[in-house]
């Protein structure tokens, strides 16, 4: 078991997953997910506060008598906020089940923020499955549909950030953390890893140090009990950088983490999941041949800012259509698209991940109506470029990966987004395999063609080598302007 640091006598904050607030685009490119990361929503259990009328300090799982504690009783009474994000994974999750054996990462924002989560773990079959302003509670009373539907070799869970922040006490949260623990016991074999990240102190909630002190300490002492819960002590390490915690570690919120937070969060916790676990990544099973080229339409399909593309359209081209959305609807970390066809139609293992959440829009929000052959040659299919993905600063992050190709076998990649805007918006795309690349896209103020939207120019990546694993990661950013913008993607196996 790790050591814990904890420093009592610092009041303090902590905790990933409170109100993020974002800008909003003078354009109506609206955050349409208002509740994601929004802690300014009541706990709708505020009347379980308290005890509960259970023992949360005792370490033991059995009562006096003998009898199992059932660390769930109030958990069960927990009203749930996040329905709608709940809803759109079981629903893929019906369709397309994970195959089991992955690594389970779920939790508040901090998990649905790290973007660069997947890229780390690419030795790993990552299921996200982190969702804004989570509380334990809610984690713990979803854990069904979050965890055990996917019989995970290992889970990830960093929670409890939220509840804490709500005003609930840390021994109700710790027995939230247990009940956690009991139903994963109880639904998978006890030997699975469970890597539980402390709750790591802030400088925007560092007066409230004391509770997340005591809760991290409660998780400590029943890790003692369990040899297969393992306490991730990213607190320390924070801690040693200052009280409250060095500003580059955070975004501007002092809330959630910078991508120096998150390398240092994984400094800690890389070295314990690699004690406890073997890679979990499947080798890829039908991979797309030398010569495939496979097109995915990513945008909205409510038949208003977008539709999806027909298969052949009226080129004779096959495409793969992200799943049906609404103008403004968010696109979640890991949500997925698989057995990506090629343009012939032949169905392949390839699969296409989200790793960073976007929103997305389309033709009412200044998506190409009216592509020009000329221009894009075989791309100007206009329900494949009038609607797109877009991303915010920090909040949206942006970020795809393509999973079950061929390692080592080198690919082409060309992106494409547009938005009819008179600003200039740049977007900046970096492609990560056993090879790094990057390259840049004018979307909007172009000024040539038709308005001022791009269409004709695409961000084109030759010679992409993906990794052993068979991974190319996308990371999706903005270089200019406050938006940045995927509308589709062609890859070609070299």
């Amino acid at each position: 078991m790790s050591s814990i640091h904890l420093l009592l006598w610092v009041p303090l904050v902590l905790a990933c997953g409170a109100a993020d607030k974002t800008p909003v685009d003078p354009d109506a490119e609206v955050d349409a997910d208002s509740d994601a990361d929004s802690d300014a929503d009541t706990d709708t259990d505020t009347d379980t506060d308290s005890d509960a009328g259970t023992d949360s300090n005792t370490d033991a799982d059995t009562a006096g008598s003998g009898a199992p504690v059932d660390h769930c009783t109030e958990v069960v009474g927990f009203g749930p906020e996040f329905t709608d994000v709940l809803a759109t994974w079981s629903t893929q999750d019906d369709a397309w089940p994970w195959p089991a054996g992955g690594l389970v990462a779920v939790g508040s924002s901090s998990i649905r923020r790290w973007e660069g989560l997947a890229e780390r773990y690419s030795d790993h079959m990552v299921v996200q499955r982190g969702f804004g302003g989570a509380q334990l509670g809610e984690v713990a009373l979803s854990i069904d549909d979050l965890v055990l539907r996917h019989s995970p070799a290992g889970i990830i869970v960093f929670a409890g950030t939220n509840d804490l922040a709500h005003g609930v006490d840390p021994d109700v949260v710790t027995e939230r953390m247990r009940c956690f623990v009991q139903r994963t016991r109880a639904g998978l074999d006890p030997s699975v890893p469970i890597f539980f990240i402390g709750v790591t102190p802030t400088p925007a909630r560092w007066d409230g140090w004391t509770a997340a002190v005591a809760f991290n300490e409660a998780v400590v002492t029943f890790a003692e009990t369990d040899p297969a819960l393992h306490y991730v002590d990213v607190p320390a390490a924070f801690l040693a950088t200052g009280s409250p915690p060095d500003d580059s570690l955070f975004v501007d919120d002092g809330l959630h983490l910078s991508d120096t937070g998150y390398a240092l969060w994984d400094s800690v916790l890389r070295p314990t999941v690699d004690a406890a676990l073997a890679s979990t990544a499947p080798a890829p099973t039908r991979p797309p041949a030398s010569g495939a080229r496979i097109l995915v339409d990513l945008g909205a399909s409510d038949g208003t800012n977008g539709e999806h593309t027909p298969s052949p359209d009226y080129l004779g081209q096959h495409w793969n259509n992200w799943h049906g959305r609404g103008g403004g609807d968010a696109i979640y970390p890991g949500e997925r698209i698989v057995e990506l066809r090629t343009d012939d139609g032949t169905a392949t293992g390839a699969a296409l991940v989200v790793t960073g959440g976007f929103l997305n829009n389309g033709r009412e929000h200044g998506g190409l109506l009216w592509p020009d052959a000329s221009r894009l040659g075989d791309l100007a299919v206009g329900t494949a470029t009038e609607d797109y993905f877009y991303l915010l600063p920090d909040d949206q992050t942006g970020g795809l990966q393509l999973r079950g190709l061929a390692p080592g076998q080198p690919v082409t990649l060309r992106l494409f987004g547009s938005r009819d805007h008179e600003e200039v918006r740049v977007t900046r795309y970096t492609v990560t395999g056993a090879t790094t690349a990057s390259t840049t896209l004018q979307t909007s103020g172009v000024g040539a063609g038709t308005g001022t939207a791009n269409d004709g120019s695409t961000a084109e990546l030759t010679g992409v080598v993906p990794d052993a694993y068979g991974r190319v990661h996308i990371d999706v950013d903005i270089e200019t302007g406050p938006y940045g913008y995927l509308g589709m993607l062609e890859l070609v196996v070299e």
